[in-house]
This record gives structure tokens, sequence and C-alpha cells, in this order.
């Protein structure tokens, strides 16, 4: 039956007086699946919680028992004679929690750093734990200093260029403090760090605190049963941090005199030091990758929401002014990131990882440029939400909040009605689906469409390239989507001015911005002597499929009379998961690295970048950097198009792959030609691809509110 449908259907589909309205048939099909399917579902995490109390209790004490128990039992701080980081604590009738702490720290810290344990005369059996301490400044005070007043004058004993102040009832988790270090050391700004606490039942404590309107506080994401969700793992600028966890400027906690003894004995003289720090000009910013378990509340648990009474209205006489600028009622959203400038999404295929290809290189810059920019800034990959290398902890630490892994996109959006004032949708597969719906739950937001190429150019070049017919009511079925997608947006992001003049040419009035690849021109590149071997970049899995037809067609065509002409030259071919295409292309006559990091060495090595793209749209990466790093480059028409550079004065350009032939050799072979080639693509890179100037198309695009130019100047 199904077989006999289907028949008779696509002899209907022929019929002369059906043919007219096929494209707009096409169309409304499309316009009903795209608003009839559900975005895709990803499991969510579920982390179940225990109950915190008597069981640690009976943990802890069992372990501090056996600890001294055993006569030999010591704990031995490593020596730094020049510490980085001075590790204060103090403790107070807690023995219990103060060796899980200080077992904790020596097992997962190693920054150099002096640790300080100040004791406040308890009578428990601390002393004798403390007799157990090797290579640290212990301090035995005659009476209780209190919370306050301990760690002040503890402070006097520091040698260090950071205080970590660290709650005896805390246990640290690998790489904290190098974490909170190395933010500060790469922030000339940054006055304060602090930590992600989490409580010792696994729900999270905090991700950095904020203070509202009325002198109240409250830590973000607290309670949350899952500590490793996306929203709470990037670095932001922050109202304070706790100080169970706090690392904080000595030269600065010094010029304010310490914590403010005024709050003593405990209780806001963390939220004042980070808004006296912050009155100085410097900025306080939470770090949730520098993670550390705590048991909030060890000594003061039932004075604590006295204590609070007590001093919030020291605290608010003392920050009238900086509380009466906060919004009323202001979401934690809002809120969490202090950040000035928009709230911004952006969205594309897969987690930036440059490794990757597909226009992700790109994409990261832009996520790079908008956090550097002032912006608050998150990414949603559509295609694949796995995380690659680094990546994704890099954009985090510079405050970009990315999500990965399992996440529900559908709940994401309704939770955050109205929240993106700007948002960024990459590629027609996803502007399609998307930018209505975007309009449906941020319906004032900006709404900007990232070409990042114009595909129905590139499906002519590769039709025309292969020897295929493409229909005409194809080929303007394809234009027409395209540019349909483009209408739906505010604004289209373009590579080129090629692009640019074309969008502009369908869509006359739009406005049409441009973001190429931005890359600092190699001022220091070696010479001709110092060089030798071809060299192609780019992704070669089967979703690339414009590198992968050119490559092998390459190295079938063209590689073999090259290396017969320049015996001693070697193919390099780099790019991750090569298809079999490729590995069968290559054989035993080129070289494959695969994957590479760190891609500098290999340019500095190469005498000649290849780019023979066949068809492609917007710009080739590989190209650009060729450019970028002054190595001189044979390139095709194609590949040439997107800078246009088709002239061959910048690259040499071939028009088939015997062309190629002939300009990789002059080039390799020719000492005077070559230093002219790079000569000018170094000029070329210098005044195209300068990050400077891509990034001022970008500040004009993305311009900060009026009010917060103000405060950013």
């Amino acid at each position: 039956m199904k077989s006999l449908v289907k028949k008779y259907y696509s002899q209907l589909k022929q019929l002369e007086f059906l043919q007219p309205i096929k494209p707009a048939w096409r169309n409304l099909r499309r316009w009903f699946i795209a608003r009839t399917t559900p975005l895709p579902k990803a499991p969510k995490n579920n982390h179940g919680s225990a109950d915190q109390g008597d069981i640690l209790d009976v943990y802890f004490n069992h372990k501090l028992d056996a600890f001294l128990n055993h006569k030999d039992s010591c704990i031995s701080f490593k020596i730094a004679r020049k510490p980085l980081v001075s590790i204060i604590v103090l403790t107070y009738n807690k023995a219990a929690l103060l060796l899980e702490c200080l077992q904790s720290v020596v097992n997962h810290t190693h920054d150099s750093y002096e640790i300080i344990i100040a004791d406040n005369a308890s009578t428990d059996r601390t002393n004798e734990l403390l007799d157990r301490i090797e290579n640290a400044i212990v301090l035995r005070n005659s009476e209780n200093l209190d919370f306050i007043r301990g760690n002040n004058a503890a402070s006097k004993h520091a040698h260090g260029k950071y205080l970590l102040f660290l709650n005896h009832d805390t246990s640290v988790l690998p790489g904290w403090c190098d974490e909170l270090s190395q933010l500060m050391e790469s922030r000339n700004d940054v006055g304060a760090v602090g930590a992600k606490l989490i409580h010792m039942d696994g729900r999270l404590q905090e991700s950095g605190c904020l203070v509202r309107k009325d002198g109240s506080t409250w830590g973000y994401g607290r309670s949350n049963a899952n500590p490793n969700a996306c929203e709470f793992n990037h670095v932001r600028e922050v109202d304070f941090c706790s100080g169970a966890a706090l690392m904080v400027r000595a030269d600065l906690f010094r010029t304010l005199n310490g914590f403010d003894e005024r709050y003593n004995p405990a209780y806001f003289e963390d939220v004042d030091l980070c808004m006296s720090i912050k009155r100085l000009g410097y900025k306080v910013l939470v770090q949730p990758h520098a993670a550390v378990l705590h048991r909030e509340n060890g000594n003061l648990s039932g004075r604590a929401f006295k204590l609070c009474q007590t001093n919030a209205p020291i605290f608010k006489k003392k920050f009238e002014r900086e509380l009466s600028l906060l919004q009323e009622e202001e979401s934690a959203l809002h809120a969490r990131d202090k950040k000035i400038g928009r709230n911004i999404l952006v969205m594309d295929d897969y987690v930036p990882d440059p490794s990757r290809g597909a226009g992700m290189p790109r994409t990261k810059k832009i996520l790079l440029d908008l956090a550097s920019l002032g912006h608050k800034v998150t990414y949603i990959p559509l295609t694949d939400t796995a995380t690659h290398g680094a990546t994704v902890k890099e954009l985090q630490l510079h405050g970009i909040e990315i999500f990965h892994g399992a996440f529900d996109l559908e709940a994401l959006f309704e939770e955050r009605q109205g929240f993106y004032d700007t948002i960024m949708v990459c590629k027609p597969h996803h502007a399609e689906p998307m930018l209505w719906r975007m309009r449906k739950h941020f319906p004032k937001a900006h709404l900007i469409y990232d070409t990042e190429a114009i595909i129905f150019q590139r499906e002519l070049d590769r039709a025309l390239i292969e020897g295929k017919s493409i229909a005409p009511d194809h080929l303007a079925d394809l234009k027409n989507r395209e540019f349909a997608i483009m209408k739906q947006a505010d604004t289209v992001l373009v590579v080129s001015e090629a692009d640019r003049k074309t969008v502009l040419e369908g869509l006359q009035g739009k406005r049409v911005a441009i973001y190429g690849h931005p890359m600092e021109a190699n001022e220091n590149a070696p010479g001709y002597e110092s060089r030798k071997n071809l060299i192609f970049v780019g992704g070669l899995t089967d979703a690339h499929a414009p590198n992968v037809d050119a490559l092998e067609l390459f190295l079938k065509e063209s590689w073999p009379k090259i290396s017969a002409q320049l015996p001693d030259c070697k193919m390099i071919i780099v790019g991750a998961n090569p298809c079999k295409r490729i590995i069968a292309a290559a054989g035993k006559t080129a070289q494959l690295l695969g994957r590479v990091e760190d891609l500098q060495p290999l340019y500095d090595q190469a005498r000649v970048v290849i780019c023979p793209l066949r068809f492609g749209a917007g710009i080739p990466l590989k190209l650009a950097e060729a450019m970028a790093h002054g190595v001189p480059s044979v390139a095709s028409i194609a590949a040439g198009r997107g800078f246009g550079i088709q002239d061959g004065s910048v690259v040499a350009i071939a028009e088939n792959f015997e062309t190629f032939i002939n300009e990789v050799v002059q080039l390799y072979s020719n000492k005077e030609v070559w230093e002219q080639r790079q000569y000018k693509a170094l000029a070329y890179a210098r005044e195209h691809f300068s990050p400077e100037v891509v990034r001022k198309e970008l500040e004009n695009l993305f311009p900060l509110p009026k009010s917060e130019k103000k405060i950013a100047a």
C-alpha cells in the first residue's frame, strides 16, 4: 500500500499545473515543521542529597582520634621562602574539623604558600593537634579573639602577596588555591577573589554573593542540588564573596586596616571588606573553578542570626550610598554579574573549540571580544553539546557562561524570559528555527543573524565544479530561503565586504556588519632559509566537504608532480580526525599530524601554505592565518574571492590543479619571489586582520548602554 501511495504521489508532483505552487508549498511545509518541531531535550542531572549533622561529626571525631592516637602522625606543609600566598586558618574548639581542613590543604595545594594557623585559646584537643603540625606558623592566642580580631592579628604574620582566609570548617578540593592565585595574577584590576562553596551534602552554598538594596545578602545558587551546573561555573564580578575561602591582596587588606572590628565578633565583615575594596576602585570576583566544601556556621550556628541582625544596620549605614544605587527587587539572574554591558546570548553549532573548524575559531573570538568589551555573554551550542579540549574552562575564565553537556533548552528559555538584550544566532540551519522563538521569548531583544558564510553561493560553486546541473528554481529557492532568514533579523553579520555586498543586493537598506578573523601579524616571522615543506591546515572530517574535496584532489593531481620537482619537500597536513578519503589520498607520501593545539611552530617552519579550495563560502581561516603568520601561500580563485585578492598581488592564485603545481614550485624555490610574498601578506594582515580594527565593528554593533558608558569611563 505504501509503495502504491508513493508511486502516485510521485506522479502527482510532476503534473504541470501544480508546478507554479511548488515553491510556496515548500515554504509552507518548512514553516509548519519549524513551528511544530520541539527543541531537543537532554536528560537532567539528578543529584541526591544527604543530611549534614551527626554522621559527619562522628566521622571527623573518629578520624581525629585515630590521628592523635598514632604517635608518628603529623601534618607537614611544604616550605616556601618567598610565598605567593599566605593561607590563614583561624580555629576555636573544633579540632576534628581543623584536622580535616589541614589535611585537605596539604593534599590539594600546589601553589607557593605558607600557612598560618591561629588558635583562639581552644580547650578541646586542638593543642594536641597543633603539636603535630610541621612547617607552619602556629599562633596560640591567650584568649578568644573571635573571628575578626583573630584573623586581623594572624594577618600581621603573613609574608605573601595575597592573603587567603580559610575557615577551619572547610575541606578544599584539588586546584583550589592555584585557581584563585592565577586569576589574581592575571588581573591588575582585581582586589579579591572568592571560591565556590559547596555544602558537605553536595548542595551549592554559593557561587559568589549578592547584596540587596535593603542591605540583606544572599548566595547565588544557594541550595541548588547541582553545584557544577553551567550557570554557576563562570568567573563573575560580584558584590562580595564569603570569608570562608577568600583571597585578598595583602596591600589592600592593610590599607583598609583589615576586617572592620565594628562587626565583632563576626558577620558582615566579609561583605564590608569586599565593598571597601570596590570603593578603592578594584573588582571582586568569584572563581568557581576553586571549589571548597564548607560546614557552614561551624562555631556560630546558634548565634548567627542574632549577629546578622546586630551588624546589618552598621553595614547599611556605612554603605548607604552604594545601596541606594541598587535596583529594587532585582532578580538573582540580573544581579549575579556586576560587569557593565548588555546581556548577550550567542548560539552556534558546537562548544567553540578552534580545532573543530566549521567557523568555531571565529565564534570563539567573537565571544572573547564581547566579554572584553564589558558584556555579559551566554553561549549555547545547538548541534553538539559535548566538551572538547580546554575551551569551556578558557571561556569561563573570561566570564562567559557556556552551556554544555545535559541541559533543557526550552526550559532555559522559559526561565530567562526577557533577560537578554541582544541575541546572535549563527548559521542558517539554526537561525531558521531559532529566530522566531527568540522573538517569542525575548520580544525586546535585538536579533542578529551571523551568516558565517553565504550558503547559496557555495552550493552554486560546488555544482559547477562537480559538473552537476542545478535547477534554476532550486537555486532561487536556496537564495530566497537564505534571504528570508536574514529578513527576520534586525542585523546581519557577515565575514567579508564581498558577502556584505551580496546581502545588500538582495536586501537593500538592511543593517549589515562585518566581523572577519581577527589576528595579529607576526612581526618576527622567520625568513626563507630557515623554512621548508608545504602545509595544509583545516578541518578534515566528512562534515568539512570543501576542505576534503580540495585536499583529496590536490594530493592526487598536484602533489605527486610537485614532489617530483621538489624531492626534499614534505607535505604536512594538520586537521583533527581526518576522514577515510584523506587518509587514503595521503598514503605514505604526506604526513598527517591530526589535531595540533599550537600551530605557531608549524607555521614558523613551513615555507608555503596551500589553500586549494574549489568551492566554499565566507573567508577561509587557513589562508588568513597563513598571511598573519608571514607564510607565503598558493590559493585557488575560490579561496581568494572572500578576501578580494584574486589578482595574485598578496598570495599566488592558481586557476586549477595544473597551475597549482607551477605556482607552488616557483614560490618554494625562488627566494626573491618568496620574500616579496611574505612582505605583502604581512602588510595585508596588519591592515585587515588587526584585532583592534575587527573589534571596532563589534563595538559599534554591541554598544554599551549610555548610562554604563559613563560608568565605564
